[in-house]
C-alpha cells in the first residue's frame, strides 16, 4: 500500500507562515476573506490551500472572535505540531494573535506529551482573557480544548470529555465571524474522544449535530462512519463511507479521525504510523 506523507512544513516554512500573520504584507488579504477560504480549504481537507490561504493574511487586523487563531488554527487543523512548537511568540502588543499562539502552542505541546509546558501556555492564556476582554469570548473556546489535549494526553478520558463539552457550549455561543463560528468544529475534536472513550452511539449523536450546522463536512462524516461501524452498523457505514469518499475527493490529507486527535500523546511523524478507527 502506498504511504503517503503529511507533507510536513519545514521550519523556516512554518516561520515565515507566523510571520506573515503578524507583519503586513505588502499587499495585505483582508482577514476576514483569507480565514474565509481558509476555512473552506480546511473542511475539504485542502491543507496546501487553507495555509497559502492564511499566509497572506494581515491577520493581526483582528482583535477579537473566532479569528483570533489565525493561522495557528491552521497548524493545529491538520496535525502540525512540531511546526507550532518551534514558532516564535508574536508581537505582545498584538493580544489576539498572542491568544492564537497561545492555544495552538498549548495543543501542540500537549499532543506531544509535554504536559507541564502545555499547562504553562494554557495558564497564560486564562491570564490573557482576564487583561483583554475582547478575546473572552474566543478563549473560552480555546482554553478548554487545551485542557481537553492535556487530560486526553494523559488519558484521562473524563475530564477530555468534561472540557470538550465546555468548549462546544462555548463554540454555540459565539457570534460567528467566520463560517461556523469557530475556525473548525469543536464537536470533531468531541466525536473522536468519544469514540477513544468508548461512546459510539454518542459519538454519533455528536456527528449528526456537527452535519446539521456544516452539511457535507468529511471531516464529521468520517466520524460518523467509525461510530456506526463501531455499533456494528456495517451497512449505514458503508453508506457514509461512500457521502465521505465524495467529500473529500480533493483533500490532499489523510484521515484516522474526525481531527488529529488521539488517545494519549502522538508520536507519530507521519500518517503512515497512525492507526485508524477503520
Amino acid at each position: 500500500m502506498e504511504q503517503r506523507s503529511r507533507a510536513r512544513l519545514s521550519i523556516p516554512a512554518a516561520l515565515a507562515l507566523a510571520a506573515a500573520a503578524a507583519v503586513a504584507a505588502p499587499q495585505p488579504v483582508a482577514p476576514a476573506a483569507a480565514l474565509g477560504r481558509a476555512y473552506a480549504a480546511a473542511m475539504d481537507g485542502r491543507k496546501a490551500d487553507a495555509l497559502a490561504a492564511v499566509q497572506g493574511a494581515d491577520a493581526a487586523a483582528d482583535a477579537a472572535g473566532p479569528g483570533l487563531a489565525g493561522p495557528y488554527a491552521v497548524l493545529v487543523r491538520f496535525g502540525l505540531w512540531d511546526e507550532l512548537i518551534a514558532l516564535g511568540p508574536p508581537d505582545p502588543r498584538l493580544p489576539a494573535l498572542t491568544a492564537g499562539y497561545l492555544y495552538g502552542r498549548g495543543v501542540a505541546l500537549a499532543a506531544r506529551g509535554r504536559l507541564d509546558e502545555a499547562r504553562g501556555a494554557l495558564e497564560a492564556l486564562e491570564q490573557l482573557a482576564a487583561t483583554a476582554p475582547p478575546l473572552a469570548d474566543a478563549i473560552s473556546v480555546a482554553a478548554p480544548v487545551v485542557a481537553a489535549r492535556i487530560a486526553a494526553s494523559a488519558r484521562d478520558d473524563e475530564a477530555a470529555l468534561a472540557t470538550l463539552l465546555q468548549a462546544v457550549a462555548a463554540e454555540d455561543r459565539l457570534t460567528p465571524t467566520v463560517p461556523g463560528g469557530w475556525f473548525f468544529p469543536v464537536r470533531d475534536l468531541l466525536g473522536a474522544q468519544l469514540l477513544i472513550a468508548g461512546q459510539a452511539a454518542e459519538a454519533e449523536r455528536i456527528y449528526r449535530e456537527d452535519l446539521a450546522r456544516n452539511p457535507g463536512s468529511g471531516w464529521a462524516l468520517y466520524g460518523l462512519a467509525a461510530a456506526q461501524r463501531a455499533q456494528g452498523r456495517m451497512r449505514a457505514a458503508a453508506v457514509t463511507q461512500r457521502e465521505f469518499a465524495r467529500a473529500w475527493k480533493h483533500a490532499d490529507v489523510r484521515l484516522e479521525a474526525s481531527a488529529f486527535w488521539f488517545a494519549g500523546p502522538d508520536t507519530t511523524s507521519c500518517e503512515c504510523q497512525r492507526p485508524s478507527f477503520r
